[in-house]
């Protein structure tokens, strides 16, 4: 039997490569003999992107940057070839509350993701920037990554605005930078900028934005994008990175599915055609797994190809009805017993080694049949 482990990191926990190694032993140790597994690491825009890339040879770039939150720290891009990998995870890193130093998320940025891509602009050696977008701490629409590629920001009586959060409600007029290279911003998730499922609202409670702020950000950042570019607010990835994406596609960036761009880069949909058999998976199976994510390309391809395919996550949702819409055959959570979250982020590893070997079993009795 041939089986395609593909699969992005489990946040916070292991990478990706870690992932399908981790699943490739336990498949192999309770299937037995006469198991093949295929190892697919993918990825979805957001943080651990890059490793891809070095896995094929990129070279991490050191820069120092400013953080979500203004504070410099030390950060890289990582040029492949001629092409430039930058992570907004590494320039405008998504922090937990108790490693936040700002108390209110207002005060949050995304320069320092912009300083990254323009200095891959800037490197010689580059021709082409890819920009994953997702696992950071900015909610400021992209403006400050607007900033660093050169934009400048004005209010109705022609003063030079700063690019805050703050600024969007005043900002009459850009004058705007071109990209001197092509861009292309990889969604982790295909949100639009605005509404009940844009960044704000989305996203904002989990960077610290209290629920009865969200509407009044949320008018701000529409005349704000109103502005900038006319209707680029409702674009699928635009709302991604705390609107990062927005902020790429009005500098004349090219915005994807970054699940949808790895799989095509990994040939995802040729291996799955060959598999027998397909199991993916995250850290938390939830609605977002089926806006963008690694699970959904997954899914996608195995629906095309009539494969079946295991779930195995950390936390599973009691209502896995759009995943069987969507071709999933079974859903495995790796987690048993009591555990505080960072016992069970330690021991995320051996859970999906024992957990892929249940599978390997429930796979090897079918077969036998």
């Amino acid at each position: 039997m041939r089986i395609l482990a593909a699969f992005d990191s489990f946040k916070s926990a292991i990478d990706q490569v870690q992932v399908v190694d981790a699943v490739s032993r336990g498949l192999m140790n309770g299937y037995g003999e006469g198991v093949d597994v295929d190892r697919c690491p993918l990825a979805d825009g957001g943080e651990g992107s890059s490793l891809l890339l070095k896995q094929q040879g990129g070279v991490e770039q050191p820069l120092r940057v400013a953080d979500a939150y203004g504070q410099a720290r030390q950060a890289h891009w990582v040029l492949w070839r001629n092409i430039a990998l930058v992570e907004s995870a590494q320039g405008s890193p998504y922090l937990p509350p108790h490693q936040r130093p700002l108390a209110d998320p207002k005060g949050t940025t995304s320069r320092g993701t912009g300083q990254l891509i323009a200095a891959a602009l800037d490197d010689s050696r580059v021709e082409e920037v890819w920009v994953g977008l997702g696992g950071t701490g900015s909610i400021d629409g992209g403006i400050g990554l607007l900033d660093a590629l050169g934009y400048q920001f004005f209010d109705g009586k022609e003063r030079r605005l700063p690019a805050t959060i703050d600024a969007w409600r005043h900002v009459r007029r850009v004058k705007a930078a071109l990209l001197s290279k092509p861009v292309v911003g990889l969604a982790d998730v295909l949100v639009p900028l605005l509404g009940e499922n844009g960044a704000m609202a989305r996203f904002g409670p989990q960077k610290g934005l209290a629920s009865q702020d969200i509407k009044n950000v949320e008018d701000s950042l529409a005349a704000f994008a109103h502005v900038v570019a006319p209707g680029a607010a409702v674009i699928p990835g635009a709302g991604a990175a705390g609107g990062m994406g927005f902020a790429l596609h009005a500098a004349g960036a090219r915005l994807e599915s970054g699940a949808a761009w790895w799989a095509g880069w990994s040939d995802l949909d040729k291996r799955v055609a060959k598999a027998d058999f397909v199991v993916t998976g995250e850290g938390r199976l939830d609605e977002q797994s089926l806006l963008g994510k690694v699970v959904s390309a997954v899914l996608e391809s195995a629906q095309r190809h009539d494969k079946r395919v295991a779930v195995l996550a950390g936390q599973i949702p009691q209502d896995l009805e759009p995943f069987y819409r969507r071709g999933m055959w079974i859903a495995l959570p790796i987690g048993s017993g009591a555990a505080t979250l960072a016992e069970a982020l330690a021991a995320t590893e051996m859970r999906l080694e024992a957990t892929a070997a249940t599978l390997g079993r429930m796979l090897k009795a079918v077969s036998e049949r």
